[in-house]
């Protein structure tokens, strides 16, 4: 057995995320505070399991699952991730981080100059707030690439004024978020019956 799958493995059996396993550190943003559910185990098994592979192969691909990036990315879209460094990451960029044993997607909305404490800011395309400054440590990688409709295309690093309309109106109403969903899905689907979208 691997250390990959022993890892997984003891992290099921034992219901315990160990910090220490063959002699290396897990990553603490891949582990969500407090006590451990199971779901909150498997979902840092994959934060830690997408690390390790962007660390060692340079990139990752994803399937998006949540609302938070609408338009620019929605549920279902493949996302490719790339392994940068703070240096390598811009304001209007969409970078991959680790939070509390989740892998979250979101814009740069700001980054400091400070060489000794690199930082930047995050924001959902339809949050209205925020997210919490995020050091090198839990930066995993930058999104460089959105596979929809069985084609590559490069994510904005600027919302037009139509999308900006859009994600507005998301942040205002989940329930916006879930019909625009179902629409979107609705429309693929047809679209695919009809042979007019590649897949």
């Amino acid at each position: 057995m691997n250390g990959r799958s022993s890892l997984i493995s003891s992290l099921f059996q034992y219901g315990v995320w160990p910090r220490i396993h063959h002699g290396e550190r897990v990553n603490e943003h891949c582990m969500p505070p407090g006590g451990l559910s199971p779901a909150e185990i498997a979902h840092a098994a994959k934060c830690e399991l997408a690390e390790k592979t962007l660390r060692l192969f340079g990139s990752l691909r994803l399937r998006v699952t949540g609302f938070s990036m609408l338009p620019s990315v929605w549920p279902g879209d493949v996302v490719l991730v790339r392994r940068q460094r703070m240096q390598q990451i811009h304001p209007g960029d969409i970078v991959l981080f680790a939070r509390h044993g989740k892998l979250i997607a979101h814009r740069v909305v700001f980054k400091t100059n400070d060489p000794e404490i690199p930082s930047i800011i995050t924001r959902g395309d339809a949050l209205r707030s925020q997210d919490s400054a995020i050091g090198p440590t839990q930066l995993l990688g930058k999104v460089s690439g959105v596979l929809r409709a069985g084609k590559w295309v490069e994510p904005p690093t600027r919302l037009s004024f139509r999308a900006r309309i859009m994600a507005r109106l998301v942040s205002r109403s989940g329930r916006t978020a879930g019909i625009l969903s179902r629409l979107r899905a609705s429309w693929r689907r047809r679209c695919e019956h009809e042979g007019l979208c590649e897949s």
